[in-house]
């Protein structure tokens, strides 16, 4: 009797084991089918679309050149507006316009798993690298402001300005003021400013779009155009080229400056004040007008005006493209272009718009 209770033990022993076993296997496949859900979130994250709000939610950062600058600032605002009402998780990094700087916020910005990154590099010579380490991380990559090219020398998608175009915008505001207050009266010594930065390849065309407008509409020719270079266009080094232009021609009556930013056109006309060259003698065109351009129109300064963009739009532009790109894998698109339009002072109040300040 003891030997057939002990069989019987066995036996249910054993069935309990195999009903264990059974179960484990079950639970495998379920553990199967959810990893099969993980690389369709991996995918999803990749350009592929997705119904889980889990894997709808993606990480994409923004490196600026310089966020101290109200430029960038309202582009990092547009971003981060932007990715609020996405549901992408966001941060940016300020490179502080320094190359290596740069580099290390890449770096940082990768090891932290984003699915994008949004740039203005701080040297376009660097693009192609850049390219990669996205391209060799699976991130997708959109420029803001310079754009730069890949590893194999083809565009990368870029939000900006068209460049030559809102020169010529500006120049031709500036020809008309100049027109209208005989600048170019008998008399007269013409001097036209252009503060460039050569190794910022976007904005050559911005001062050739202003000198295009003012030879066509005006008497401007090759002896008016004065030609200085910085380093980066920013208010500093700006103040020093515009301090050396004006002290190499002081016999240059009325001045003209077409601005490839509002940091270059501020730059002189604070050297004009410095000169005592008064507002009748010159006149500047900014370009972005954002803080720095509204402190001349409200001291009310009418040979001052700028052509107004949209840096927080490009932003909010960039990271609806990324997101689109990351959720339903719509293609980057290789150009995104937004115009501006040009402010003086009596029609400033009506363009500014706050979230560019």
């Amino acid at each position: 009797m003891k030997t057939k209770t002990k069989k019987l033990t066995i036996v249910w022993a054993l069935l309990l084991i195999l009903s264990l076993v059974l179960a484990g296997c079950g639970s495998k496949d379920a553990g199967s089918a959810a990893g099969g859900g993980s690389d369709a979130g991996a995918s999803a994250s990749a350009g592929a679309s997705s119904d889980s709000a889990a894997e709808d939610t993606y990480k994409i950062a923004y490196i600026s050149k310089m966020l101290t600058n109200p430029w960038f600032v309202a582009e990092d605002n547009g971003l981060r507006d932007k990715a609020a009402e996405l549901g992408v998780e966001y941060f940016s990094i300020d490179a502080n316009l320094d190359d290596e700087a740069c580099d290390a916020a890449i770096d940082n910005a990768i090891a932290q798993d984003i699915d994008a990154l949004a740039i203005t590099i701080t040297n376009q010579g660097n693009g192609p690298a850049l390219a990669q380490k996205c391209a060799d991380a699976g991130i997708a990559l959109i420029t803001l402001d310079d754009n730069i090219v890949d590893q194999d020398g083809k565009d990368v998608p870029h939000v900006g300005l068209p460049t030559k175009d809102v020169g010529v915008l500006g120049g031709e505001k500036l020809a008309e003021y100049a027109n209208a207050r005989d600048f170019f009266a008998e008399g007269n010594v013409v001097g036209i400013l252009q503060i460039d930065a050569p190794d910022i390849t976007v904005l050559r065309p911005r001062i050739d779009g202003y000198e295009e407008a003012l030879r066509a509409n005006t008497p401007a020719t090759d002896e008016n155009f004065i030609y200085v270079e910085t380093s980066e266009c920013m208010l500093e080094d700006s103040l020093v080229a515009a301090h050396a232009a004006v002290q190499a021609h002081p016999e240059v009556t009325h001045w003209i400056v077409g601005a490839v930013n509002d940091d270059s056109a501020i730059a002189a006309v604070k050297t004009f004040e410095e000169a005592g060259i008064d507002e009748d003698h010159y006149l500047a065109c900014g370009l972005g007008g954002y803080s720095m351009s509204v402190d001349e129109w409200e001291k009310g300064n009418d040979s001052y005006m700028a052509i107004i963009l949209n840096p927080y739009g490009e932003g909010q532009a960039a990271m609806e493209h990324l997101y689109n790109f990351l959720k339903s894998g719509t293609p980057l698109p290789p150009l995104t272009l937004i115009n501006g339009t040009v402010a003086t002072l009596d029609n400033w109040e009506t363009l500014v718009d706050p979230n560019n300040l």
